[in-house]
């Protein structure tokens, strides 16, 4: 019988200590670690994990890419005769980089070396976001604040780099990504690009744009972005902070959409903003954006001249509205490509 007890006692505050232990590990996974945020070994890891995608100008006959930042200088040095490049930096939105790869693609196509710092590289990262729900979350404060030290790691990187046209020097985010570039206040960017971030915010620390004045500001933002519809507090108001600036551009969207890249008036704008004081034709590129040719429940036709990828992935969307899947119903022709939603 005193075994039993003793055995009995001994499960008892083995379990008691088990769970003490759990809930303390659960607790210490739950806590923000702020000090984190700076950490120079965390911050180097998204660099040297950022997705970079270079212009043909260093490529060979097609765009090369991705490469991961750690490869950048070889790649440069290696490609690169002695003149500058055109260069954007690009901060993903809350749910990183797998948005974005199409984005990175086709601005590399303009004629930019294009760099996107992965924040999901570090060790720690807390999610702000949930993206099935199109929620902002409990950790959206420390998630800004890790870009926003990332933002000055990457600009402390590019300082290196003597290849860099400083002219055409440009700081592009979405969503989160899209308010940390609006909140940036130092002069190293010839423009910021604010692509899915509304400028209002519940915390008052998130509103307007705070780029110096000498800074050419671009914003994209859809007035039905479901994201600012769900979550209180947020709003869209970025173009009432652009109209009093000089060379600003405010586009406003009447779609849900959030990421709105994707959608020719935005494209075509961003493009005229990114290539103005390059030697490009810019109202030619600005046409070269993917238009809806004919839709229906049943079928979709659309044109696209840079890739198929986005092309496959409007399909696919559209044809996922009507509760169907798309297939590539014949191939491509002048440009054209027609799905049939089954």
């Amino acid at each position: 019988m005193k075994t039993l007890t003793t055995l009995i006692l001994i499960f008892v505050f083995s379990y008691a200590w088990i769970g003490l232990v759990a809930a303390t590990d659960h607790n210490h996974l739950q806590q923000p670690n702020w000090l984190l945020v700076s950490n120079s070994e965390e911050l180097d890891r998204t660099w040297s994990q950022a997705l970079v995608f270079l212009p043909l100008a260093i490529g060979d006959n097609s765009n090369i890419g991705p490469i991961q930042g750690a490869r950048l200088s070889e790649a440069i040095s290696r490609k690169q005769d002695g003149d500058t490049l055109p260069t954007v930096l690009y901060l993903h939105s809350c749910e990183g980089l797998g948005h974005h790869r199409e984005d990175l693609r086709r601005l590399a196509k303009l004629g930019f070396v294009v760099i996107a710092p992965n924040s999901f590289a570090r060790d720690y990262r807390p999610l702000g976001c949930n993206e099935e729900r199109e929620k902002f979350i409990a950790n959206f404060d420390l998630t800004v604040a890790f870009q926003k030290a990332e933002l000055d790691y990457a600009v402390q990187r590019l300082g290196e780099y003597s290849w860099i046209d400083r002219k055409n020097l440009f700081l592009i985010g979405s969503g989160v990504g899209g308010m940390v570039a609006a909140h940036y206040q130092g002069a190293e960017f010839a423009g910021h690009v604010i692509e899915g971030w509304g400028c209002r915010g519940p915390n008052p620390l998130f509103d307007g744009i705070r780029a110096p004045e000498s800074v050419r500001i671009y914003s994209a933002v859809s007035k039905n972005d479901p994201w600012y519809q769900k979550n209180p507090g947020f709003g869209v108001d970025c173009e009432s902070f652009i109209k009093t600036r000089a060379d600003g551009v405010a586009v406003v969207l009447d779609r849900p959409a959030h990421y709105v890249s994707w959608y020719p008036k935005s494209r075509a704008a961003l493009i005229r903003f990114l290539t103005r004081d390059m030697d490009v034709d810019s109202e030619a590129l600005a046409a070269d954006v993917p238009t809806v040719v004919k839709s229906s429940k049943t079928e979709i036709e659309l044109r696209e001249q840079w890739s198929d990828e986005t092309v496959y992935s409007a399909a696919k969307t559209h044809c996922f509205k009507h509760g169907k899947k798309s297939y590539l119903l014949s191939a491509p022709r002048d440009g054209v490509y027609s799905f049939i939603c089954e």
